[in-house]
């Protein structure tokens, strides 16, 4: 990772203090769950940004990447919370159908059978949310950031997820009829460019958007002013690409 996004992005969580989201009550409002809901996500993004820096700063690039990934995840998640008025209804049931699956499987595969009391009562949540139907695909939240959806799908595939091409990154077949294997896969200059670079504006995103829904939050922290920072570098990344 360049050290201009290492120092922009250590700046960033530190920044990120202004907002006070550990210290806000946001029970007294009418959408007090929706608010909850995006103070959860941020920290998320937050937690997620941090352990990235750790990774890249022990060069794990790897899984420095796929961290980013997860920080894209959050970043959608808040943005499709602002914009759509049923997303803790999409939120509630992405999470029924997965417990729904879980249940089904316990039930067909807990070692040495379930006491009665508990198989009665997985079987009664099973009928109970036998209507819960769809699943929340990050991979489908529409934005206006089209970057975002893009990155996101390309770590899936070449870091994050099992895949034939991830795969390919463990393997070093450096000369004819001889590979070797590779624990700390390579992790180009221009992917780690794109990385970085995806972290960051992730992170503004999710700011963004977490002052949208929580408007009181607006006061104590100047975006724009964390944008102009951000743009000289994301520039340059892309300048040194060409």
């Amino acid at each position: 990772m360049r050290n201009a996004w290492r120092t922009w992005l250590g700046k960033f969580d530190q920044s990120l203090e202004e907002l006070g989201v550990s210290t806000i009550d946001v029970s007294g409002f009418e959408d007090a769950e929706r608010r909850s809901v995006a103070l959860a996500l941020f920290a998320r993004l937050r937690a997620e940004l941090r352990a990235a820096l750790t990774l890249a700063d022990a060069g794990h690039d790897m899984a420095f990447r796929s961290y980013c990934r997860s920080a894209i995840e959050c970043a959608l998640h808040l943005y499709h919370g602002e914009v759509n008025a049923s997303y803790l209804e999409q939120l509630h049931t992405d999470d029924t159908v997965s417990r729904r699956s879980r249940a089904k499987t316990f039930l067909k595969n807990a070692p040495g059978g379930l006491p009665a009391d508990a198989r009665q009562s997985l079987e009664k949540f099973l009928q109970d949310s036998s209507k819960a139907k769809g699943k929340l695909l990050v991979s489908e939240i529409e934005t206006p950031f089209p970057r975002l959806n893009h990155v996101y799908r390309e770590i899936s595939a070449d870091a994050a997820h099992v895949t034939w091409t991830s795969l390919h990154r463990q393997l070093n077949q450096n000369k004819p009829g001889w590979i070797t294997v590779e624990i700390d896969a390579q992790v180009s200059t221009d992917e780690m460019e794109e990385a970085a670079s995806i972290l960051a504006f992730a992170g503004l995103v999710a700011v963004r958007s977490l002052l949208q829904i929580v408007p009181e939050l607006k006061e104590q922290y100047d975006l724009e002013a964390m944008f102009r920072t951000y743009k000289p570098i994301y520039q340059e990344g892309r300048t040194r690409a060409e």
